[in-house]
């Protein structure tokens, strides 16, 4: 009876986890620089920071921190625009540019990889 139980509750268990896998939901998650925040989806079985996605929402928080920059001139903004430059290796050929430069461009230089 036991036996019986618990293989009962083993292949409900296996059941719901291959239902799950096979519909695999999005999340919605934030990731947030100051004060800026970027929202990207991400499969439920997937990488935390796998596709397109992720760098999409980090260049709309590099965008709102250039146009923070350019607002106030606050060094904290352009550590932190140095920070995103320096995750994604595209942008090897800019990142020793001024952030004055790099803020003023930023429509070309913080683009989405991916349009969803």
């Amino acid at each position: 009876m036991k036996f019986k139980r618990i293989l009962l509750i083993a292949g409900f268990t296996l059941c719901l986890l291959l239902v799950f896998r096979l519909v695999n939901p999005d999340i919605t998650k934030n990731t947030t620089v100051l004060d800026c925040t970027g929202k990207y989806q991400v499969s439920m079985f997937g990488r935390p920071y796998e596709g397109y996605n992720y760098h999409n929402a980090k260049m709309d928080i590099a965008t709102c921190l250039c146009e923070k920059y350019i607002a106030i001139k606050d060094k904290k903004y352009a550590t932190e625009i140095g920070k995103i430059l320096n995750e994604f290796e595209a942008y090897e050929n800019i990142k020793n540019e001024p952030v004055e430069d790099i803020c003023r461009n930023a429509d070309s230089v913080f683009i989405y990889w991916y349009y969803e």
